[in-house]
């Protein structure tokens, strides 16, 4: 059964929250301040972590402390008062999400059942009692690599080639405002602007293995090189920066685009995409991003962008369509093919990759945000222009 750390001196409160998390089915444990907390942390081992707001100490003290120990836990504030602005601040010091008062079963279960698919590490503290123990299973452990390697190892092999299974073409995201998708070696990062974040996803299972976060930056757009990532922010800015644990800034210039939607690196040239004046647009590959040449997109609405070596792809929201095009020739259509998520009426796809034979789309479906993929192949595409 799930854990739930609540932390809250309020006996009204208490009762409140501990009848609506139990007809969820969770198990609650109550903390009165942030020093108990931490105290019980190592007993109830809990998988989430709910905090009452105007309570001493204040939501950002306890939101950096408990982060400091527990950097993936997602935690939650509960608001008394109705308060975006205190809501958007909570979320830029790391908290997962934010509800306000009155608090209902209705209201906190979506957020609840989000903020336990975010998977990571909670506390690892260790007692002299038990070394016996950690050396007896560090020793098994040794013998089962031995015994099992070859088999881990293909296993391995697939894994990195084969880099997420085919039934899993369409995942919900623990987050709900996804803006860009790439590749990094056996990681997916995937930006989300409301958080401020890029998410570290282990390709096989999707689940979180790091989050980095952005206090100053709303990233809008995420793109790969093969040292470097480039990310564009609201302001129209797009940064280089290298594929360390911090994404150390590089340089930064700007897109020159009202309202860019996309980016990518082809291997030799970098082209964005610009919703505002419908062009896809070639660059150097410098610090400066200088411009080369702009193209106008055959299509109806720039959603988002990617490209690899030989071709551009457009998730065109207007036409549904996923349209293809040759880098060479940017305004002709070579295909297009349907998209059927489409069908919902509040998706709104925000980024595009290609991965072997694979179009990752991240997108924002009401209040979702979706991961999902289809085959760049020729079955079903038109060659129409649209």
């Amino acid at each position: 059964m799930d854990t739930i750390q609540i932390i809250t001196k309020n006996e009204n409160d208490r009762r409140t929250l501990k009848q609506i998390f139990s007809n969820m089915g969770k198990n609650v444990v109550f903390s009165y301040d942030l020093n108990d907390a931490l105290d019980i942390f190592e007993k109830a081992r809990p998988n989430a972590v709910f905090m009452v707001d105007e309570e001493e100490p204040p939501v950002n003290i306890k939101l950096r402390e408990i982060q400091r120990i527990a950097p993936f836990i997602p935690m939650v504030v509960l608001l008394k008062k109705r308060d975006s602005s205190h809501a958007i601040e909570y979320m830029k010091l790391g908290a997962f999400d934010c509800a306000h008062a009155p608090w209902t079963e209705e209201q906190l279960r979506p957020i609840v059942k989000k903020s336990l698919n975010l998977s990571g590490t909670t506390i690892e503290l260790e007692k002299p009692d038990f070394k016996k123990q950690k050396i007896a299973i560090l020793i098994t452990a040794a013998l089962l690599t031995i015994m099992f390697g070859f088999i881990f190892g293909w296993r391995y092999a697939y894994n990195k080639y084969y880099v997420i299974p085919a039934q899993q073409d369409k995942t919900e995201l623990p987050y709900l405002h996804p803006s860009g998708i790439v590749f990094n070696g056996e990681e997916i990062l995937i930006s989300d602007w409301y958080t401020q974040a890029i998410y570290k996803h282990n390709p096989i299972d999707l689940k979180i293995s790091g989050v980095h976060s952005f206090p100053d930056i709303t990233p809008i757009a995420l793109t790969s090189g093969e040292n470097n990532l480039w990310l564009a922010n609201a302001q129209g800015m797009i940064e280089k920066r290298l594929k360390d644990a911090k994404f150390t800034p590089l340089s930064k210039t700007s897109s020159k685009a009202t309202n860019l939607i996309g980016m990518c690196f082809d291997g030799l040239y970098f082209w964005t995409a610009d919703a505002a004046s419908g062009k896809l647009t070639k660059h150097l590959n410098n610090d400066n991003l200088d411009k080369l040449e702009s193209f106008n997109y055959p299509g109806k609405n720039l959603s988002a962008m990617t490209c690899d070596t030989r071709f551009i792809w457009i998730a065109d929201g207007k036409l549904k369509e996923l349209i293809k095009m040759p880098l060479d020739n940017p305004e002709k259509v070579l295909s297009r093919k349907v998209i059927k998520e489409y069908s919902s009426k509040t998706l709104k796809i925000t980024g595009l990759t290609k991965k072997n034979e694979k179009i990752w789309f991240v997108a924002e479906d009401g209040k979702k945000g979706l991961l999902f993929s289809i085959m760049d192949s020729a079955e079903n595409e038109k060659s129409k222009n649209p």
